[in-house]
């Protein structure tokens, strides 16, 4: 029975030391990671506390990769990194579904639905501009484009998103873990200085 206590405690003790020096490793990547990337991708020093966080740090693995381009049009994909979130927790879930021994009809399978979808949609994700225009990806289904001279804001949400903002009213959401997030987000800046 002492031994079994002791252990107890002992992995009580790796555990907690484990989630305290990967919150000071989110401190110094904060810290060290901010001036290299564009503004918005790195968690502040005070957003380091939140869960998602880690999942941003991991998000920006491959965020220097090469934009493709052909014939002036900019390609951009999301970041090996979040695709690499979402199948992560992809494969998490079956793991976890399999042990608890579910039903193959059951809330699990629909949040194992879910959750791959959202993985196929990431790794499908791709924004697309030129000098004219942006194409960007809706969550659901389709495209759409507008032209870059009827954008009238871009605003940062959420630490995952940029949103842009057109003269009619519409606001598209577009994910800011994509290759070439700075191009773009410069390219935005541009035409806003332009207008």
């Amino acid at each position: 029975m002492q031994a079994e206590i002791e252990t107890y405690f002992t992995t009580l003790g790796w555990i907690i030391s484990g989630a305290v020096a990967l919150f000071f490793l989110r401190i110094i990547l904060s810290i060290a990671l901010r001036k290299r990337l564009a503004p918005g991708l790195v968690p502040e020093i005070d957003e380091v506390h939140r869960p998602e966080s880690l999942t941003r740090f991991v998000s920006l693995i491959g965020h220097r990769a090469v934009v493709r381009e052909t014939l002036g049009t900019h390609h951009l994909r999301a970041t090996f990194g979040l695709k690499l979130v979402f199948w992560g927790v992809s494969a998490l879930l079956v793991y976890v579904i399999a042990q608890m021994n579910a039903s193959a009809i059951g809330i699990e399978t629909l949040l194992l639905g879910f959750v791959v979808y959202l993985a196929i949609h990431t790794t499908l994700y791709e924004i697309s501009y030129d000098r004219d225009s942006i194409t960007l990806p809706r969550w659901w289904f389709g495209r759409t484009t507008r032209k870059w001279r009827d954008l009238d804001a871009t605003v940062d949400r959420m630490g995952w998103y940029l949103d842009f903002h057109f003269r009619d009213g519409t606001v598209i959401q577009a994910h800011k873990y994509v290759v070439g997030y700075a191009g773009l987000r410069e390219t935005a800046r541009k035409s806003l200085r332009e207008v």
